[in-house]
């Protein structure tokens, strides 16, 4: 693991309930205050289960799945199996822990490993990946590798450029946290769903964009 990748995984392991909190409802002036400001949050959660086809009996990867919000929600909503990964220990007892709270325990599986140093022995109906690729400095070979495990779609969001929001953002992350962020254009987006899928649709959201890849 390179210096960079080893600084982020550092923050992440500290940052659980932090991260967990922007979701939560247990603190509604934080949660409201979160639902306006971070509102990419919210929006991209709704998007990927307006997107992603039919969850019964499904199965479902989650790229990063943090304190897998995502992951126990696709359980919820009658999954068959879902994979959550994500290289924080941390992040993974949290979700793993979340799931036994949400009595879907039996459908999830989640795994502290870096995905591209993780064997797949299956594919997946439905892959997520959100909030990943902010800190993802090059996407190809996580493309390149979840292409080869997609049996329908891969949804994602990538934080897009702007001056202000850039800056604000360098100065939280890279230079408080120790955390850099990386940004994705239309056009560099629409290069790599294009490379890898047969069909593709990029929504602009806010600060980000979210995604959706086809494998029809």
């Amino acid at each position: 693991m390179d210096f960079v990748a080893h600084r982020t995984k550092t923050y992440f392991q500290r940052a659980v309930g932090q991260w967990d909190a922007l979701y939560s409802h247990e603190n509604r002036v934080k949660y409201w205050f979160n639902r306006v400001v971070r509102k990419d949050l919210f929006q991209r959660y709704r998007l990927t289960f307006e997107n992603c086809g039919e969850i019964s009996g499904s199965t479902v990867l989650d790229l990063g799945c943090g304190t897998g919000r995502y992951s126990v929600e696709f359980a919820r909503r009658g999954a068959r199996r879902v994979v959550g990964i994500d290289f924080a220990s941390s992040m993974v007892e949290f979700s793993r822990r979340a799931a036994r709270e949400a009595v879907v325990e039996r459908q999830c599986e989640f795994v502290c490993v870096d995905c591209l140093s993780f064997q797949f022995n299956d594919s997946f109906d439905i892959v997520v990946a959100m909030g990943f690729f902010d800190y993802i400095p090059d996407p190809l070979p996580i493309f390149e590798k979840v292409s080869k495990l997609t049996g329908r779609c891969f949804l994602a969001s990538f934080p897009s450029s702007s001056y202000l929001w850039d800056w604000q953002r360098h100065v939280r992350y890279a230079w408080i946290k120790k955390c850099p962020v990386y940004y994705y254009s239309e056009e560099q987006l629409a290069k790599l769903y294009g490379s890898f899928f047969k069909a593709s649709k990029l929504l602009p959201m806010g600060h980000s964009y979210f995604a959706v890849g086809f494998n029809p």
